[in-house]
Order: structure tokens, then sequence, then C-alpha cells
């Protein structure tokens, strides 16, 4: 029973705010003038609001920035591994093919995982290669 009134208040309120939708506009600009009013009057107060909101839009920007620049740097260093990739399978393949031999799906997918693993580290990197693929390791 209660939810037939509820909405038969809400039907009955729709109704008024359509018949009388300008007061409801001229209450909504006076309470926004009064608000307004209220804020300019005191200056100082607005003032602080107006500086907390540059200092948050400045923090947000610099933010923003800073995710830019390790995006970047991600993206660079994605680039460089896949360019190491691509060059010691080069290396690889011509070894390969010095000795007869082909490089298959599964000594590729090794490849990439030890460059991957050993981007940062030549030298390593060099030595597990000779070591997986029968290399001498000097790169």
């Amino acid at each position: 029973m209660d939810l037939l009134k509820v909405k038969l208040i809400a039907k009955k309120s729709l109704l008024w705010a359509k018949k009388f939708w300008w007061v409801i506009v001229v209450g909504l600009l006076f309470i926004c003038a009064s608000l307004i009013g209220i804020l300019t009057r005191n200056g100082a107060f607005l003032a602080r609001v107006l500086d907390l909101m540059d200092i948050k839009q400045d923090a947000h920007d610099q933010e923003m920035e800073t995710l830019a620049h390790i995006h970047h740097t991600e993206v660079t260093e994605k680039n460089a591994r896949i360019e190491e990739h691509l060059k010691r399978k080069d290396q690889i393949e011509k070894e390969f093919k010095k000795q007869g031999k082909t490089l298959d799906k599964q000594k590729e997918a090794e490849l990439k995982r030890l460059v991957d693993k050993g981007y940062n580290d030549p030298e390593s990197l060099a030595k597990e290669l000779a070591t997986a693929f029968g290399m001498d390791g000097d790169d």
C-alpha cells in the first residue's frame, strides 16, 4: 500500500513540476546567486578555493607528465629488446646455416626468453646464448 502512495505522490510531483517549471528554475537561480554572493563576500575564502584548484591541477598535470615519460621509456625499452632479439636471431640463423641446421619454433622461443631475461646484461646473455645454441660466445 505504501508503494502505491509513493507512486501517486511522484506522479503528482511530476505534473506539478511540468506545470510550474519556471518556479524551479527561478529557485535554482536564486540558490546559485546566493552561493556566489556568499563566496564573493569572503574574497579570501574564494582565493583559497581557487588556489587549491590550481594546486590540484598542477599536481594532476605533473602526474600525467610522469606517466607519459614512464610509458615512453617502457616503449623504448621494448623496441630495443625486439631489435636485440631480431639481431640475435639473425646471428643464430646464420650460425645454424653454416652448420647446416635450421632454427625451429622451440629454439626461437628459447632465444626470445633468453634475450628478454638477459637484456640488461650483455655478457651473461652472450654466455647463455653460446651455451643454449652451441656457439662460440663472442658476439
